[in-house]
């Protein structure tokens, strides 16, 4: 059976000849370990902080983009994962100059704001720290949403040729999977101004996400025609212990949009995943199953979130994606802990197909190579269907 035969037959529902196994995400520290060589791959502060910025500075931005997709491919392909999610990519128009030691400052030409990224290479982590946004609160966050009113597209004609052309390795190995989301911008250090102006100013919010919203339909439509599998979309909504935002705010601002986002991808006959960290208990009925998801990652064990309750309340209406937590266990623990997280998850959430097995986020920095690697052995040693077959031949040869 093919990926996208294995990967389609568990949104169906039903058993295939094992369970898919995923990463949305492995840092370049652990890919480039696994492949002997320096991997321009993942979300680590390493490439989205300082590669971005450097590349950037020396206007070699194609460059990049052809690395990354060449080595994200290769390092899928080499793992034997199941699918495979466009990588993060340096798609802005923005001017970028050094404000200090690994700090740069991103500016768009054409509307003025600007941005300061930083790097910590201790933590391989990058972050926004400030912006014009941050600095001149709600008149500019005015001025931002009318900008975004009436700029161009950021989908170009060409996109689609392009997005084909480096696809195509990928197309026939793996279940391909597009980006696409609403834009809360949790990573933003305009996100407390944007969270006050949910209750000062809601209409301003409201335009915010009609913008940001209408342009991602558009970045869908000339996705689906390059020819990817599926969306996934990678926005936390929550933290350890409940959601970023009220149920309320969450039903105003963001249902509606996650469910236009749904229905556009429903529209190409294409299947919508959803990423979010933390604990989703106050708004699980809606985000579960009225926004019209077909599947959620990553369901993450240490913010409380039990894939074996999931798996029986929601598990014939939606596919679960996740729950090794890479928090503790893949982090710290033990050949044998990870085993048995595995094992665990597969025991609680694969019976009946609409399972995906992946770590409960990413492959972070900070898990060690051959941690990773025992979970992709135990996958592939425990996770093919009939559920508990490995199990009991194990058990016959004793």
């Amino acid at each position: 059976m093919t990926s996208k035969e294995r990967v389609r037959t568990a949104v169906a529902h039903r058993e295939s000849d094992r369970i898919p196994v995923f990463e949305l995400s492995i840092n370049s520290p652990v890919a480039s370990d696994i492949m002997g060589r320096q991997m321009y791959v993942g979300y680590g502060g390493w490439l989205v902080g300082k590669m971005f910025s450097e590349y950037m500075m020396e206007e070699r931005t194609l460059e990049l983009v052809m690395r990354i997709f060449q080595d994200s491919i290769e390092l899928y392909s080499h793992l034997e994962l199941d699918l495979y999610p466009l990588p993060t990519l340096p798609l802005t128009t923005e001017r970028v100059e050094p404000v200090g030691e690994n700090q740069w400052k991103y500016t768009d030409p054409d509307s003025g704001f600007w941005r300061i990224i930083t790097y910590n290479p201790e933590s391989d982590f990058h972050s926004e720290i400030d912006s014009k946004l941050k600095q001149e609160g709600i008149e500019a966050l005015r001025e931002y949403v009318n900008w975004l009113e009436q700029c161009p597209s950021i989908a170009p004609p060409d996109m689609v040729a392009g997005l084909k052309a480096v696809l195509e390795p990928a197309r026939e190995r793996f279940f391909v999977l597009g980006q696409a989301d609403i834009l809360l911008p949790t990573g933003s250090s305009w996100l407390p101004l944007f969270l006050e102006c949910m209750a000062l100013e809601p209409e301003l919010v409201e335009r915010y996400f009609e913008a940001t919203t209408t342009e991602m339909l558009s970045l869908i439509d000339a996705q689906a025609e390059a020819g990817v599998d599926g969306f996934i979309g990678g926005t936390d909504l929550a933290h350890t212990r409940s959601t970023l935002i009220s149920p309320a705010m969450f039903r105003r601002f963001i249902f509606p949009h996650l469910r236009r986002i749904t229905e556009r991808c429903h529209s190409h006959s294409l299947a919508f995943f959803k990423h979010t960290d933390g604990n989703i208990e106050s708004i699980e009925r809606e985000f579960l199953l009225e926004c019209g998801l077909d599947g959620y990652h990553a369901i993450e064990p240490s913010a409380g979130m039990d894939i074996r309750r999931l798996k029986q309340q929601y598990g014939d209406k939606i596919t679960l994606l996740g729950n090794v937590d890479c928090g503790q266990v893949l982090t710290n623990g033990s050949q044998k802990d990870i085993i048995d997280a595995v094992r665990r998850c597969i025991r609680d959430a694969a019976p009946g197909g609409g399972y995906v097995l992946s770590s409960s986020n990413s492959i972070h920095s900070g898990i060690p190579t051959e941690n990773f690697l025992t979970l992709l052995k135990a996958a592939r040693e425990y996770g093919a269907y009939p559920i508990g077959a490995a199990d009991s031949a194990r058990r016959g040869r004793m």
